[in-house]
């Protein structure tokens, strides 16, 4: 009889306890993960996050049979930014059937996030874009960047900035080919200027290079 008044007792103590909240984001099958609030992600299992706002960076990879072939599909690297505390999302991307529709897609993205009443939530969209070669990306050191400008879905704080490189002189020439020493700017311009600076090939950096010595 006591163990059983112990056992009622104990079920009635947890039901009185606060339960752990957390945002929990549905992917489907077509989205691959890049990034999560800032730091390299990848898959498409479901997401728990923390309460507040979160970001989420991905791609669309699909495939769709168009005169008579297979074509693979793998859109620019998307960003959502939402809120929520205690909430269950699911995020919802278009079917991609065509190339015209993928060069759509890549051009505008449509997407969508709901809540778990199916309700339409609210979030804001943006996109990590790089011209040219897209092998070697530094995924981590582009959101961070990203995320020091005015744009809607830039998270401000995510990551600090402490990868960017810095900008060589062009009276300075590296020493041993080592790697630049990284400084965080003063400012976001020159934290951008920097970073893409890092991005450019030989022929665009000697080029910027000579404009800024003249």
């Amino acid at each position: 009889m006591k163990l059983r008044t112990a056992f009622i007792a104990l079920a009635a103590a947890s039901a009185s306890l606060p339960a752990l909240a957390d945002v929990t984001l549905a992917l489907p099958s077509t989205a691959e993960l890049v990034l999560v609030n800032g730091k390299s992600a990848e898959g498409n299992d479901t997401l728990t996050l923390k309460d507040g706002t979160n970001q989420v960076a991905f791609r669309y990879e699909g495939g769709y049979r168009e005169n008579g072939d297979y074509a693979l599909f793998s859109s620019n690297v998307m960003i959502i930014k939402f809120s929520g505390t205690n909430a269950n999302y699911t995020l919802e991307l278009p079917k991609i059937s065509s190339e015209i529709e993928g060069n759509r897609f890549n051009k505008k993205p449509v997407i969508n996030l709901t809540d778990a009443n199916g309700k339409a939530a609210e979030f804001e969209q943006g996109r990590l874009i790089k011209n040219g070669i897209q092998f070697g990306r530094d995924f981590e050191a582009e959101i961070a960047a990203y995320n020091q400008t005015s744009q809607p879905a830039a998270l401000a704080g995510a990551v600090a900035v402490t990868t960017l490189p810095a900008v060589i002189s062009p009276t300075t020439p590296a020493k041993n080919n080592a790697a630049p020493v990284v400084q965080q700017g003063e400012n976001t311009a020159e934290n951008m200027l920097n970073y893409w600076y890092s991005q450019a090939d030989e022929a665009t950096k000697a080029r910027f290079k000579a404009r800024i010595s003249q």
